[in-house]
């Protein structure tokens, strides 16, 4: 690659709370949690990603598992630039130097309500780890970009709502521009955390992190399904190893509860726009994309509150970074 062309090069890079995914040249080059284990005697990073993520509650005292990324916004500085220098290094490994001579291209999404400031210090890290050329774009903008596939004249009194890991974001746009946003710290988490909850309490087991996770993309759901799970945790009693069945009858009320409150702050939101606009974007109806729309029967349980149309997206975890490439 001579120099010109890895000038040229652009990265599309989504780093959110839950995962990061970088783009480049047409290709996913990664896609995995946005987590680093870092070794605090040795100053080291031990991993990023998966393997970083599959030693949560594995550690020793020497180590340190880290979420550089909190409700959409930089967390720790320190992590995120060796998170991001780790990851570079292991997708561009014959790159290292060019990197550090010449500079990266790169994109970014950012949320819609990151302030100046935060945006500055993101910059400042992001040219620091090797970029010399950085375009912060909305997230949410993004999204809804590529829910329009890239047809920007559909952005008129359109509504998004992306549902992510630890916040959820609500825009609208009229004529390609934002009008209005906003943040909640709500996020499929939660979800994940209350499952772990009624394990313990209904079931006197504790689960790990990873397998709660995956009991709640099997059996979790808003509506009427019924889908169970064999989980795998410790007895509070006995503390030996137990094995309990667990079903969408055990979360459906809870989760329902849950939602519900994010529903509150979405019509709360609504209520404060112009009548004209709200009439307008329910009328043409919701589009909801982020990990968190895939949830069984969210779709139905926002219609009935809203009273409007709503659409989930075809694919939802990669809208934002589909959007950046448009």
């Amino acid at each position: 690659m001579n120099v010109k062309s890895f000038n040229d090069q652009e990265l599309y890079i989504d780093i959110g709370s839950a995962n990061t995914r970088i783009f480049s040249n047409n290709q996913e080059i990664f896609s995995e949690p946005t987590c680093i284990v870092y070794h605090k005697n040795s100053d080291s990073v031990v991993a990023v990603g998966n393997k970083a993520l599959m030693l949560l509650g594995k550690t020793p005292s020497s180590i340190e598992i880290g979420f550089p990324v909190q409700y959409g916004s930089i967390f720790n500085t320190k992590y995120f630039e060796l998170f991001l220098l780790a990851v570079l290094s292991q997708v561009m490994p014959k790159n290292r130097f060019r990197r550090m001579i010449f500079g990266l291209n790169g994109k970014f999404s950012v949320m819609s309500a990151l302030s100046p400031a935060k945006k500055r210090l993101l910059h400042n890290l992001l040219k620091k780890v090797g970029f010399s050329k950085i375009k912060l774009i909305d997230s949410a903008y993004a999204a809804a970009l590529s829910i329009c596939n890239g047809d920007k004249t559909q952005l008129n009194n359109f509504c998004v709502i992306d549902i992510g890991a630890q916040k959820t974001e609500i825009a609208i746009f009229s004529m390609d521009e934002l009008v209005k946003s906003r943040i909640f710290k709500w996020g499929g988490i939660k979800l994940t955390e209350a499952l772990q909850k009624i394990v313990r309490s209904e079931h006197q087991c504790v689960v790990g992190w990873h397998l709660a996770e995956e009991a709640k993309k099997q059996v979790g759901t808003l509506g009427s399904e019924k889908n169970k799970f064999a989980l795998h945790g410790k007895d509070l009693i006995s503390q030996a190893s137990k094995t309990i069945v667990f079903s969408s009858d055990d979360i459906r009320v809870e989760f329902n509860k849950l939602f519900g409150e994010l529903l509150d702050d979405i019509q709360s939101f609504i209520s404060t726009l112009p009548s004209e606009t709200a009439v307008s974007i329910l009328d043409r109806g919701i589009f909801i994309t982020g990990g968190g729309s895939m949830l069984s029967g969210i779709d139905s349980v926002i219609r009935k509150r809203l009273k409007c149309d709503v659409f989930i997206s075809s694919n939802p975890k990669r809208d934002v970074i589909n959007g950046l490439r448009l």
